[in-house]
């Protein structure tokens, strides 16, 4: 095999929008995300009935802007 081909792998902290951070080796120097395992609701043990509450509202939204439209 060649030498010097592959890059250096770091051993980072990976920081979440809630605050939470994890560590992984990663070939880059940071790595922000907006969802982890500790603020995910289907991690989080809610199950579906977390997504359902966003998904009604999206569907109310919905309603009101296309309240007077006729196909």
């Amino acid at each position: 095999m060649k030498k010097d081909i592959h890059p250096q792998m770091k051993l980072v902290t990976v920081k979440c929008a809630c605050g939470a951070e994890h560590r992984f080796y990663t070939t880059r120097d940071t790595i922000r995300i907006d969802v982890c395992s500790n603020c995910h609701p289907l991690y989080r043990g809610q199950g579906a009935a977390g997504l359902v509450i966003d998904a009604e509202g999206r569907i109310e939204k919905f309603k009101r802007r296309y309240e007077g439209v006729e196909y």
